[in-house]
């Protein structure tokens, strides 16, 4: 991207996340909004994980800490020009089009939320979208190192993995 004739450089993955409540895990666990079980707010609430989300589609106040944003656009909902916490350097990671290619073009936000738990260091994922994530998982995981949970589904398989000194 170019912006008066010189290249901004590439994001990477952010591993200097601090959540806001510095009492948190550093387990940061990206939750679509539809996937903020009353399970994962116990674990949060217990230090186990943190929950993270980027309000692309609906603003949760259940998920406190804002994961990074990726390719915002002018058309956000959620995101004013007094958003303090948006800079223009906020897009998408290196990753973004090996992402799409995979959960398909048609599926922008789905991407996004994808990218943002990337650029914000997040060890897995929470979504209850079987036919667009969960249905490629493996390629996601093996592509990024996060690891893809439903909150139903996957809750105990979840729990095992941090059992095991993950996330």
């Amino acid at each position: 991207m170019l912006l008066m004739g010189r290249a901004l450089p590439a994001p990477t993955p952010s591993a200097m996340f601090e959540p806001t409540n510095k009492g948190a895990s550093t387990r940061l666990v990206y939750c679509e909004d539809g996937a903020v079980t009353k399970a994962l707010r116990a674990l949060q609430r217990e230090g186990t994980i943190t929950l993270v989300a980027f309000p692309y589609e609906n603003r949760n106040r259940r998920i406190k800490e804002r994961a990074q944003p990726s390719r915002i656009t002018m058309d956000a909902k959620f995101i004013t020009w007094a958003d303090t916490a948006i800079r223009f350097s906020d897009r998408e990671s290196d990753m973004f089009e090996r992402i799409q290619s995979i959960v398909g073009r048609g599926n922008e936000i789905d991407v996004r939320h994808i990218d943002s738990a990337y650029k914000t260091g997040c060890r897995c994922f929470f979504t209850r979208d079987k036919g667009d994530i969960l249905r490629v998982r493996a390629e996601l995981e093996a592509l990024l190192g996060i690891r893809f949970f439903h909150p139903d589904a996957d809750l105990d398989a979840f729990k095992h993995w941090l059992e095991e000194g993950n996330a």
